[in-house]
């Protein structure tokens, strides 16, 4: 079979989850347990000793004994494994440091976690918090301590393990989507063919969201199809609704397709990017012109559609151009798209470098507006502006534009015959290569994190694995890192030129904008 693997970049770039067999009180426990809020709205605090108290969400139980409740040694300190099975031995608990007590009961629980003593009346380690709640958030917590660490996640079996898919919405985007799945069944098949991982096959799930109101169709589903996890969902126009609504599931969601992938506080530690978006393009671009700002005093500006989604970036630009040269930022209405308006007042300005965060047809209605007034600025593009008829002004332009993308703009060998012989074993389709290679990357990602986090799985140690990921090289995006704080794959971009025939150059440099 024969095509190409050159590509531009993907232009998509361009009710509450109860945990598997939880009870209603014990689901409220959980979450006093992990975030130390109380779904009632009622207050708790955390005494630190020497009266020092703080909110509780500063030091929730989860944080030191960790989700399992099995605790982690961090600072010298090793805290005590608080599942409830250890903590009602029947012939009582001896500490390491050599404290001892009978077994636990729900009545010197509460006193413990409250009070700070053991049921023999020993004091807990002063790192220990004492947490002060209403006799209902107690009484919850204590229920979901009783069940800790004995939880099944849902979508986790004996022989098969269930990876969900968000299909776009009914629309353009459908052609894509397919694509999307016939990609990502090929890569899945491939795994159960040589006997899944840890002997599970691995399923993949379409979640099935009717229309209407989608955010709570997603919820709905996450909860009624029970997915252990999900690649690619597609949270196009609704990224920080959708994005909310795996965290809330507490779904660990790979390789979303979104232009604005967030990483704002508080983190949302179940959704992974992978690949920069529109402000690390951004940042990317302002560092490749600052490399080489060529002859006279640089005159910058940043166009952008006037779109909340783009504020971020044009704040990126605007941080980045900081102590550099002033900046002169202008935003229009896309609808009447006025070209010639932006370029006078560009040409007036002497402006260049322009960083222009719209689509392909704008950026070149606004070089051909540029030409007619004998402006021949540098325009640098992001992988949404990327497009045919923007590249056609190659020779106009003199390899004066340049777009940075997401992802390289063509594969490496091994890569490419890893991707050929994909397709070729499973007739995927020829359009939509972009998303079809990105979806492979989450792909790649998902799997290396299955194989990693071992046979007893659960999501907490599979987010904890996902965390650990250092430059993993997936072949079909940049080298990919997460950390507890960081939820970004790849912070920067490729930069290519457009050359004068049309098209961008043979290669193009990766700028970190980290």
């Amino acid at each position: 079979m024969s095509r190409t693997l050159r590509r531009l970049p993907l232009l998509l770039l361009a009710p509450l989850l109860l945990g598997a067999g939880l009870t209603p009180q014990e689901e409220r426990g959980r979450r006093i347990y992990v975030d130390s809020t109380s779904p009632s709205g009622a207050e708790i605090t955390a005494s630190l000793g020497q009266g020092v108290e703080v909110e509780a969400t500063a030091v929730p139980c989860a944080s030191c004994h960790g989700r399992d409740g099995k605790g982690r040694p961090e600072g010298g300190v090793t805290p005590t494994d608080i599942t409830w099975s250890s903590l009602t031995k029947p012939y009582g608990v001896v500490h390491p440091g050599g404290r001892r007590h009978p077994p636990y009961d729900e009545r010197s629980m509460r006193r413990a976690v409250a009070m700070g003593f053991d049921p023999a009346g020993n004091e807990l380690h002063v790192a220990m918090p004492r947490y002060r709640m209403s006799r209902q958030d107690m009484d919850d917590l204590v229920a979901y301590l009783k069940r800790l660490g004995e939880e099944t996640d849902p979508g986790v079996g004996e022989t098969a393990l269930r990876i969900g898919l968000l299909p776009p919405p009914p629309g353009p985007l459908e052609p894509m989507g397919r694509a999307v799945r016939a990609a990502l069944a090929a890569r899945l098949a491939a795994v159960n063919a040589d006997g899944g991982i840890y002997g599970r096959r691995l399923d993949l799930v379409p979640l099935e969201v009717p229309p209407g109101d989608r955010r709570a169709g997603v919820a709905a589903a996450l909860q009624r199809q029970e997915v252990f996890a999900a690649v690619a969902a597609f949270l196009t126009g609704e990224n920080a609704g959708l994005a909310a609504a795996f965290q809330e599931a507490r779904v660990p969601l790979i390789g979303p397709f979104t232009l604005h992938p967030r990483e704002d506080l508080p983190l949302n530690r179940y959704v992974y990017h992978l690949q920069p978006g529109t402000e690390s393009q951004a940042r990317a671009l302002v560092r490749f012109v600052r490399q080489d700002p060529g002859a006279g005093a640089p005159r910058p500006a940043v166009l952008a559609p006037r779109e909340k989604e783009l504020d971020a970036a044009v704040e990126t630009v605007e941080k980045a151009c900081q102590r550099w040269a002033p900046l002169t930022v202008l935003r229009y209405e896309r609808a009447p798209f006025s070209p010639d308006m932006l370029a006078a007042k560009l040409s007036a300005e002497k402006a260049d470098p322009i960083f222009f965060l719209g689509s392909g047809a704008e950026a070149a209605g606004l070089a051909r507006a540029l030409e007619t007034l004998g402006r021949h600025p540098r325009l640098l593009v992001t992988g949404a502006a990327a497009e045919a008829e923007l590249f056609s002004l190659g020779a106009s332009f003199g390899g004066r534009i340049y777009a940075a993308l997401p992802a390289p703009a063509a594969l490496e060998a091994p890569a490419a015959a890893r991707y050929r012989a994909l397709a070729e074993a499973h007739a995927l389709p020829s359009e939509h290569l972009s998303a079809q290679l990105a979806a492979l990357a989450a792909a790649e990602v998902l799997i290396e994190g299955l194989k990693r986090a071992g046979r007893d799985l659960d999501r907490e140690s599979f987010v904890e694995t996902l965390e650990g990921l250092r430059q993993l090289q997936t072949g079909y995006s940049p080298p990919v890192s997460f950390g507890a704080g960081r939820r970004l794959g790849a912070q920067g971009a490729y930069v290519y030129a457009v050359e004068r025939t049309g098209g961008l150059a043979a290669s193009g440099i990766w700028i970190d904008a980290e």
